[in-house]
């Protein structure tokens, strides 16, 4: 008896590993041992099933693609009054463009851009959109808003600080965005985009400022008559001089040069023509219309540079005779 129950533990000790179901007292209890009830059910251990590690399995990175966004452009402008006068809502786009993959590298015109945007809002309640090193695409689809909420009363400003190009066989000149190739024009953005979007827009008084080279392609022409008194003789305008101004409407351009190459530094950290730019919007103290501010810019370029800055309408815009932009100091 003992020698068969020393078999049975060693049978259940060996079989332990491979089938659990039988315990020693199922054993005991099949061949008679005492204390067992005949009739009872065999009891069954459970079955321990150990679920299999399992392996790490590495999710490849996956990178999202950087998607380039344009600025909220805000749509409640204040309006602007003064001295009785409704002047309407002012907005501006204003663009620096500096880090050129295709081309030379530009050292100022972000902070140009950077430098015009807070002086226009800070000082005269523009609501400014500011893009910073922008594709062609960026541009004309922010135009394209404009289009779509600018009304009959606002003003507009358009500030331009990047690479510039003339083609001389066209007579036509360009802005180059960041994404531009110097050998297709696939990405350019040309004078004729930016009539076309002007003479869409609604706005009363719309201003272009170009700072790069060869901006005057998009004056009527190369020569302006610096002895003209609308705006330059303060003391030649007559009682309704304000007046026409604003109710003309008008479509002009303040380029940084005529047909010709303009200084990428000169002012600090800001081009020549940046510098005398926001120098005289800081030191106008009331009104200031487009042609007196040409006035003050120009005199401190010529001075400082061998580029000419240059004022007039721009052609086939619908410019009003006699309209002009006029900038309005809200925080005196």
């Amino acid at each position: 008896m003992k020698r068969f129950l020393t078999l049975c533990l060693c049978f259940v000790i060996i079989s332990a590993p491979v089938c659990a179901q039988t315990t020693f007292m199922d054993l005991w209890c099949e061949y008679g041992g005492k204390g067992c009830d005949p009739h009872a059910p065999k009891q069954q251990s459970p079955v321990q099933k150990v679920a299999p590690t399992p392996s790490p399995v590495s999710k490849p990175i996956v990178q999202q693609p950087k998607v380039q966004t344009t600025p909220l452009i805000k749509r409640n402008a204040a309006m602007a009054k003064s001295k009785g006068m409704a002047f309407g809502r002012y907005y501006a786009l204003v663009i620096g463009n500096n880090a050129y993959p295709h081309l030379d590298n530009l050292k100022t015109a972000v902070a140009d851009a950077q430098g015009v945007a807070d002086v226009l809002r800070k000082s005269y309640g523009f609501s400014v959109t500011l893009l910073k090193d922008v594709t062609r695409d960026q541009i004309i689809t922010t135009l394209d808003e404009y289009r779509k909420i600018l009304k009959p009363e606002d003003n507009f400003l358009i500030y331009y600080a990047g690479h510039g190009w003339l083609d001389k066989e066209s007579e036509r000149g360009y802005w180059l965005p960041v994404d531009a190739d110097k050998n297709t024009r696939a990405r350019w953005v040309s004078n004729a985009d930016i009539t076309d979007t002007l003479k869409a827009l609604k706005a009363k008084h719309v201003m272009v400022v170009a700072d790069s080279c060869y901006g005057g392609t998009l004056t009527r022409d190369g020569q302006v008559d610096l002895n003209g008194t609308r705006g330059l003789k303060l003391v030649e305008k007559t009682s309704g001089y304000l007046e026409t101004l604003n109710s003309k409407k008008s479509r002009t351009v303040l380029s940084s040069g005529a047909l010709e190459p303009v200084s990428d530094q000169g002012g600090g950290k800001h081009s020549v023509f940046a510098y005398a730019f926001l120098k005289s919007l800081q030191e106008n103290t009331s009104l200031l219309d487009g042609t007196q501010l040409f006035g003050e810019v120009r005199k401190q370029v010529v001075l400082n540079a061998r580029q000419t800055p240059q004022y007039s309408n721009i052609r086939f815009a619908g410019h009003d005779v006699g309209g002009d932009f006029i900038f309005l100091r809200r925080d005196q």
